[in-house]
């Protein structure tokens, strides 16, 4: 498979490549990868306004980062269901998708046949990407950095992959955010009051199949040896805060969602605090300026 797949071809491309490309890796000496790995678990089975703001701010400021050019080659790693690959194709980009489970495999293959789009898929890891040095000017690795086996590896692997003065974007979950460490705390507290008798389902923990806890300082420290960062913004603050869901349904949906707003460009200034982290970033020397909104 090559990344400059023709957009004239009428189904989308998808090839198992050969073990050799990944020895080892896909059962990992020290780190098990789940090749039959899904997302149905990773949302909550009832979705609060500031988790769906979360979401599509998520979603709007990665893309937005990525500002794919017509015919610009893009590699989403850790592609899951391909809907972030399959928007950037609509917006004119030849996108391929890398992804270890068979199970996603399957599900991005259906997504992609009925949006009528052309994105090449891969199945591999991170650690060791089945392309050639050079091979593409943007990759974009969103909500998947902290599931990965080797990060470090992984990070120094998009280094490789992209063209000199490509660009990486990186969106990640922040587990030190202002929402997490105030829902750490009064959930100690909680637990104090009722003698060790609390809940035990904050979505503040980490989750089992995250490999690594990411924050702002951790992500600067992986990315460090092998980029330059060009901007770091962040993304909503007080999710994880308890009460904060509730209160925000129970408001007006205007009051609301002004208040998501509002919080957000907040946000965009304290990626240290902020719930999500986006980062752009170029092996090289140029950078460039770009807008959130």
């Amino acid at each position: 498979m090559t990344p400059d797949a023709s957009q004239s071809e009428k189904k989308p491309v998808y090839r198992k490549l050969p073990r050799r490309h990944y020895p080892d890796v896909m059962r990992d000496n020290d780190r098990k990868i789940d090749l039959d790995w899904d997302d149905d678990h990773v949302l909550p089975s009832k979705i609060y306004p500031d988790i769906a703001h979360l979401l599509r701010r998520m979603t709007d400021v990665t893309l937005g980062a990525v500002a794919v050019a017509d015919r610009e080659s893009v590699l989403d790693i850790g592609c899951g269901r391909a809907v972030d690959a399959i928007e950037l194709a609509a917006r004119g980009g030849q996108c391929s998708g890398l992804e270890p489970s068979g199970r996603m495999i399957s599900r991005a293959q259906e997504r992609i046949a009925q949006n009528g789009t052309v994105v090449s898929l891969a199945r591999g890891v991170s650690a060791h990407l089945p392309f050639k040095s050079n091979s593409f000017d943007k990759v974009i690795c969103k909500g998947a950095l902290d599931h990965f086996s080797h990060p470090e590896q992984a990070i120094a692997e998009m280094a490789r992959v992209l063209k000199p003065q490509g660009k990486a974007v990186i969106a990640t979950a922040n587990f030190e955010s202002l929402g997490f460490k105030a829902g750490r705390r009064v959930f100690a507290l909680t637990r104090f009051l009722r003698r060790g008798k609390t809940d035990d389902g904050d979505f503040w923990r980490i989750p089992e199949d995250h490999t690594i806890k990411l924050d702002y300082g951790t992500l600067r420290r992986l990315v460090r040896p092998h980029f330059r960062i060009e901007r770091s913004i962040g993304i909503s603050l007080l999710v994880g805060l308890p009460g904060w869901s509730s209160l925000l349904e129970k408001l007006p949906a205007r009051v609301s969602a002004t208040s998501l707003s509002a919080l957000d460009k907040l946000a965009s200034h304290l990626p240290s605090l902020s719930n999500v982290i986006v980062i752009r970033c170029t092996p090289s020397d140029k950078s460039t300026s770009w807008s959130a909104e």
